[in-house]
């Protein structure tokens, strides 16, 4: 008798238990048919301006945005991956855009151009290399999957923005993926993939040419090897690194070299476990505080892969932008912290950083990449902006008001102009078969108590893909 009283009390608990499961699922496939994020309003009145020397653009034309679910690429055969570079200040009425082949790859971070600090020379860099003749189908949970391996870095002329040229185009290893170059343009930065022991190159540079190379290899907080490093950003004093381990960590490293230009990397405090998938990451101006996104996109297990890895993509909640103290001027090391995180939109990989620091616009891909006939989840029709109030004393960061929604797939980083004023944006595409096209997008910036942005609706036409953009000054 009290054996079936423990089986029914077991069987109820069970029955009630999967009842909530289904009824939590049947509630989560109704949100997603909600869309919580309005599309912002155009402002009619508003006036698109752009103040620098030129926009650089990697467009990445081998696949659509919905191959990441799919894998269907929908590869257009007459269009390949560019460079453009648009002529600023920004002349609404005829914008001036030049284009020159660069191979490039979305399947990376957005962090794949760097430029000379002279403003003379693009280096650009390729994880994956150009998609085969005839491929019909990748791998939808590794898209680089059916890809050839990239080795390149591209130095580009962009002395005359007009009339952009390559000046060479080298092997440098195994799935370059994120690219920085020091303040005094003496060094690039180059993380790999793919050869163990060689998870960062540093090159010297001179007069734009590339020189000697020197690779090298991490461990994480736990002291194991480092899989990948999968951001590199110099500080403004040229003196350290911050590196991105495997998506988890940021780890802060003193460059030193001597008069014959090689370079050593000295570990400055721990890595900084923050833990899920992290993005790119900025200095602010002073160097006194390091921002990264944070895309949650492990929040169901492993980041590509596992029982519940696939969910990740449908179910990961809002992205953060994280603020870490750095302390690069005292003669003791003082380990860096975590002091201020702020929930942005849905996967945020890439973000722009106002050039005084006190802004920061996060750029929320959503779902946008999800196929629309992938039921429940359909995938969204627009994507949305984050604006970001950045403390330069404390490091503190505040998201102001309401995301800002707009039309478009897959946009994955944004680029303040010269006077902090306007923030461009890059669109991937539209929604639509075989699109040829992608865009950028212009905002202007209104100062205030409360900052806002404010969308003009002009927008560039550049060749399909573009998912990576700089200013440069």
């Amino acid at each position: 008798m009290t054996m079936k009283l423990l089986k029914s009390k077991w069987l109820k608990r069970l029955a009630l238990g999967v009842t909530g499961c289904v009824l939590a699922l049947f509630i989560y496939v109704l949100l997603q048919l909600l869309d919580p994020v309005p599309i912002a309003p155009i402002v009619q009145a508003s006036q698109p301006r752009f103040t620098g020397r030129a926009l650089l653009v990697a467009s990445d034309a081998d696949m659509v945005a919905t191959a990441y679910i799919d894998g269907i690429p929908d590869k257009v055969p007459s269009i390949e991956d560019n460079l453009s570079v648009i002529s600023l200040p920004l002349n609404p009425a005829n914008p001036t855009v030049a284009t020159v082949p660069v191979s490039n790859s979305v399947t990376a971070w957005p962090q794949i151009i760097a430029t000379s600090p002279d403003g003379t020379k693009a280096y650009v860099v390729e994880l994956r290399g150009k998609l085969p003749e005839g491929v019909q189908k990748l791998n939808p949970s590794l898209p680089g999957i059916g890809v050839p391996n990239g080795s390149l870095l591209t130095v580009v002329d962009i002395t005359n923005p007009n009339q952009p040229s390559v000046v060479e185009s080298v092997s440098i290893g195994r799935v370059p993926s994120h690219i920085g170059a020091s303040p005094d343009g003496r060094f690039l930065a180059i993380t790999l993939g793919g050869e163990k022991g060689r998870e960062l190159l540093i090159v010297s540079t001179k007069n734009g040419k590339l020189g000697e190379r020197r690779y090298f290899n991490f461990r994480n907080s736990a002291g194991q090897a480092v899989n990948s490093v999968n951001s590199v950003s110099w500080h403004p004093s040229g003196r350290f690194l911050a590196l991105n381990f495997d998506n988890q960590e940021v780890a802060f490293y003193e460059v030193v070299s001597n008069a014959s230009g090689s370079v050593e990397l000295r570990p400055y405090g721990h890595p900084v476990n923050i833990g899920n998938t992290l993005s790119i990451g900025r200095f602010t101006p002073d160097g006194r505080y390091f921002l990264i996104t944070e895309v949650n996109w492990r929040t169901w297990g492993q980041f590509r892969g596992g029982l519940f890895g696939f969910l990740n993509y449908f179910m990961n909640p809002k992205g953060e932008l994280v603020s870490i103290h750095f302390d690069g001027t005292s003669k003791q090391v003082v380990q860096p912290e975590v002091v201020s995180r702020t929930a942005v939109g849905v996967s945020p990989e890439g973000f722009a950083l106002s050039p005084d620091g006190s802004l920061a616009v996060s750029v929320n891909m959503r779902r946008t990449y999800i196929p629309t006939n992938w039921l429940p989840w359909r995938g969204k029709s627009h994507c949305s902006l984050s604006l970001v109030k950045v403390n330069p004393k404390t490091g503190e960061l505040a998201t102001v008001g309401q995301e800002y929604g707009f039309e478009g797939l897959l946009p994955e980083n944004a680029a303040f102009d010269a006077e902090g004023k306007a923030v461009a944006v890059v669109i991937f595409h539209d929604r639509q078969q075989s699109p040829r096209t992608g865009a950028v997008e212009f905002w202007n910036v209104i100062p205030a108590e409360q900052p806002r942005l404010e969308r003009t609706g002009f927008k560039i036409d550049v060749t399909r893909g573009p998912h990576d953009i700089m200013l440069v000054r």
